[in-house]
Parts: C-alpha cells; sequence; structure tokens
C-alpha cells in the first residue's frame, strides 16, 4: 500500500480529473518528465511538493503537512481570453480541492487549504501568434501519520 503522502497525492489527482472534465480541458498531467507543449494546452499540472517539519508526537500519532501545486496552463482559443481562462481554472481547482464537504479528501487528511498563488504569466507564444498563459495555485494538507506506520493514516 502506498504511504499516507502518496495516497493523498492520488486523491489529489484525482479530483483535478474532476475539473479537467468539467472544463472540458485536455488533461492532467502529474510531475512531468518533460516541457509540457502549447499542443497539451489547456490543461492543469500538478506538482507534487515537500513536507514541512511534522508537528508534535502523541501516542504514536504526529500531525504532518504537505505541500502540492497546480499550474493552471491555458491558451486563447475561440475568443476566450487567457486571463478569463486562468481565472476559470482558479476557481475549478479551489472549489474542487477546498470543498467544505470533502475537505478530509474522503477521510486521508485532517483537511486542505489554499496557501498561495503565483502572478499570471500572459503572452505570445514563441511558435506563432498564439497567446498562452499560466499561474501556479499552492496548495498544503494536514493529516496525521502513525509512528512506524507510514501507510496507515492516523489516528
Amino acid at each position: 500500500m502506498p504511504s499516507v503522502r502518496m495516497q493523498i497525492f492520488a486523491a489529489v489527482a484525482a479530483k483535478l480529473e474532476l475539473v479537467r472534465a468539467g472544463l472540458d480541458w485536455n488533461q492532467v498531467i502529474r510531475n512531468p518528465r518533460e516541457l509540457v507543449g502549447e499542443d497539451q494546452y489547456n490543461t492543469l499540472v500538478m506538482m507534487d511538493g515537500g513536507a514541512r517539519e511534522p508537528d508534535g508526537l502523541s501516542g504514536y500519532v504526529q500531525e504532518s503537512e504537505l505541500e502540492f501545486s497546480v499550474a493552471v496552463m491555458v491558451m486563447e482559443r475561440n475568443g476566450d481570453l487567457a486571463e478569463d481562462l486562468l481565472d476559470a481554472g482558479f476557481v475549478a481547482v479551489s472549489n474542487k480541492l477546498v470543498d467544505p464537504t470533502d475537505i478530509q479528501l474522503g477521510g486521508i487528511a485532517i483537511g486542505i487549504r489554499r496557501t498561495g498563488m503565483s502572478d499570471p504569466v500572459i503572452g505570445r507564444s514563441p511558435h506563432g501568434a498564439r497567446v498562452v498563459g499560466g499561474q501556479s495555485i499552492d496548495f498544503a494538507v494536514k493529516y496525521l501519520e502513525r509512528e512506524g506506520d507510514a501507510e496507515l493514516p492516523g489516528p
């Protein structure tokens, strides 16, 4: 069984797939190993992040927090402006991931929150007259870890 961290990342990726389908965008790419090409836009890119130092240990359970980012990468088409596409991606991603009815990601986390967002980057593509844009949204997830059992959510 995967670690609690990987279970959380998988739950987030599944939610992002629902966002992608709702927006009717091209794909969700997790931890890309190649540059994301313009032919793949409009897309969501999830980057697994690191972890902060855990809080105190009590009863062999510690409170941990991990981080990850979701990039929204868009291309203007059919009269849709990059700013509007970036905002639609921000709204959909934020609403799905920080949903009060599933803040615990199916019971594997204490909660998820948005921690920051980059400035939008919008400009002409180096491959022509197309206008592309991108923006990154950062999130943190608190969860409980059992000492000596990295696979089972606490408590």
